[in-house]
């Protein structure tokens, strides 16, 4: 390696002085285009000192692709289920709400079993090679639901895509963080999410079609874009350089900043994978005081993700619509709601490493609570006062109130989640402590799906989204109080936070302020890359 490196400094000593470089012919060729020189096909690329962020976009692109399809997934069960529902001659099952229920929840159930793969899938095959897995499975997968000749194989159907779910929600976000420059990453982190909107629109979209099939079909078509896009991006130089393939990890770099001048990220990087393969741990190493703050931050934000109640609005948003006997079209109405949340997403992803994690996750809860509370007196004056001309009146109020949950949530609480997990927690316990944190959240997601219309029949539709509302002012507390804030700070700075001798939470705006000191700080985002 030593021998590499000082061939490649002479390489680079030759093109600062504008000397012609000559092929080494000791080194193998790459499988990738010559940065800073034509290719083939006459495009010129760029090979000055600050590179191009064109590739390592493009690459986001290929990953988050697998986010889009995970989207379709998620969203299926809404535009379907109803259809589903609906006699043998009209394509459908005579379908009860309780076979619905599991329609919905065997996906999440099936994303337990799909985290693990994933990571499996990643130790073995590598980041690209598990996305192209998890590509193969999802294609095989959705096949099963487009010719299903009966509700038993949408049953398998649904908990095959579970499992690529599953793939998909590890694999594709790991291979964003490690091909994403610093200051970049909380903007393509964000992506991850943006993408996931995308797919629950397109299922929305085409399930105006009036055939379950069709929007099975749709997916399909989205799964060979991914593949496609897949076969012009390079494994993650994290991953080969845990394999120890040196010179592969290098092009990867060179192609990903569109420039040979990688040298310092490539030794920081080197460094960290060399550091984290001498780091284990187990369970117990997650009940130490400096672990077990970020992992209980990190839990309770998946359970406020999964107890807002936004996967039983999406899964079940056309019924609810449905229910709610307004006059407008519930297809349409579900179409304004994945509107909203596409908007929003890309609005968070815009002030993500602006505004900070804290404010987002704040504002995010006030207005899901709001909007999830009026949308349950909406059903409660609906079901008990009997009075058909307020009704009437106020009937908008369901997609308005909808529309409102799902900003507030796209904005925070879906994103946020995910991007603190993989800043809270120390790098030898990230493994263990993000596939934990996953798992619960997978749990939430099928218990709440498979549950929501059992709470429905037993509260009412008024009682279920107060009860939604309920455990959202609790998270609100919880972040006000107890979520720090990780903008602008290096990994190592937020570890700092846990491992000081006072309670980190005494750092956090409101106990600062009852202390007289001012809020926490706000400093710029650090530019260099952490690894």
């Amino acid at each position: 390696m030593s021998d590499y490196r000082a061939r490649l400094q002479s390489k680079m000593d030759k093109e600062r002085e504008g000397g012609e470089e000559r092929e080494d012919p000791s080194l193998p060729p790459s499988p990738y285009a010559p940065i800073g020189t034509n290719d083939a096909d006459g495009r010129t690329g760029q090979g000055q000192e600050g590179g191009r962020e064109g590739p390592q976009f493009f690459a986001a692109f290929a990953a988050t692709m697998g986010n889009l399809v995970m989207g379709t997934c998620i969203g299926w069960s809404s535009p379907a289920g109803p259809l589903l529902a609906k006699t043998e001659q009209e394509d459908g099952f005579n379908l009860t709400d309780d076979q619905n229920s599991w329609v919905g929840c065997l996906m999440p159930a099936g994303a337990l079993l799909g985290g693990q793969v994933g990571g499996l899938l990643m130790t073995k095959l590598g980041r690209k090679g598990a996305m192209m897995t998890g590509a193969a499975m999802f294609a095989v997968s959705y096949l099963l639901l487009v010719v299903a000749p009966n509700v038993w194989v949408i049953y398998i159907g649904r908990f095959c895509t579970g499992v690529c779910t599953g793939v998909c929600s590890i694999v594709c976000p790991v291979y964003v963080a490690e091909t994403a420059t610093a200051s970049r990453r909380g903007f393509l982190g964000s992506c991850v999410q943006l993408m996931v909107t995308f797919g629950v629109m397109l299922v929305i979209v085409v399930g105006v079609s009036g055939s379950w099939r069709w929007i099975s079909i749709s997916c399909l078509l989205m799964i060979a874009v991914w593949i496609v896009a897949l076969l012009f991006v390079p494994e993650t130089p994290a991953y080969y350089l845990g394999q120890k393939k040196y010179r592969e990890a290098r092009e990867s770099l060179e192609w990903l900043r569109g420039t040979i001048h990688v040298e310092e990220e490539y030794e920081d990087i080197l460094k960290s994978v060399e550091e984290s393969a001498n780091l284990s741990a187990g369970i117990g190493d997650l009940f130490k005081s400096t672990n077990l703050a970020p992992f209980i931050i990190s839990l309770w934000l998946m359970l406020g993700q999964q107890f807002s109640g936004m996967n039983a609005v999406m899964f079940y948003c056309v019924s609810i619509f449905e229910q709610s006997g307004s006059s407008m079209n519930s297809n349409v109405e579900n179409i304004i709601i994945g509107a909203v949340q596409i908007v929003a997403t890309i609005f968070a992803a815009l002030v993500m490493d602006k505004a900070g994690r804290r404010i987002l996750l704040n504002f995010s809860s006030a207005l899901m609570v709001i909007s999830i509370a009026v949308l349950g007196a909406f059903f409660y004056i609906a079901d008990n006062l009997g009075d058909k001309d307020l009704a009437e009146k106020i009937e908008l109020v369901p997609v308005a109130s909808l529309s409102l949950f799902v900003f507030a949530f796209s904005i925070g609480f879906g994103p946020i989640p995910w991007l603190m997990m993989s800043e809270l927690f120390s790098p030898e316990v990230k493994s263990l402590a993000s596939s934990i944190s996953t798992t619960f959240n997978w749990t939430l997601a099928f218990l709440v799906t498979k549950f929501f219309t059992t709470m429905v029949a037993a509260v009412t539709e008024a009682g279920a989204f107060w009860i939604f509302g309920g455990f959202t002012i609790l998270t609100f507390l919880f972040c006000l109080f107890f979520v720090p804030e990780t903008k602008g700070k290096s990994l190592d700075e937020i570890q700092q936070l846990f491992r000081s001798d006072k309670p980190y939470f005494l750092n956090i705006g409101p106990w600062r302020i009852c202390k007289g000191e001012d809020s926490e700080d706000r400093r710029a985002i650090v530019q260099e890359e952490v690894y």
